[in-house]
């Protein structure tokens, strides 16, 4: 029998919020991509008609601060862990109709 020399990579849960308010737990690891949750969380949100169909990239709240997650970093470069909050943030600019 031979032994494999597998990493264990640790499975957590964060909150992610809608511009709205709207909230769900998801499954994440600091391997997962930003850019793979915001679509997934959007996803879920979207079929749920809870959010807008649009592109989405993530910030993380700490002390009050948002700090915006870069869509090309794995979530443990921001030392996300379980029971943290993410914030899907549009990526389109926001119009709000007026004229200026």
């Amino acid at each position: 029998m031979t032994e494999t020399n597998q990493r264990h990579t640790p499975c957590f849960g964060v909150t992610v919020k809608t511009p709205a308010g709207f909230a769900s737990a998801f499954g994440a690891s600091p391997h997962t991509a930003s850019a793979e949750l915001a679509d997934r969380a959007a996803d879920f949100f979207v079929a749920r008609e809870q959010l807008e169909p649009g592109t989405f990239k993530l910030a993380l709240i700490r002390a009050g601060d948002p700090i915006p997650i870069d869509s090309d970093k794995d979530l443990g470069a921001y030392d996300i862990a379980e029971g943290d909050l993410l914030h899907l943030i549009s990526c389109k600019p926001y119009v709000d109709g007026s004229l200026r």
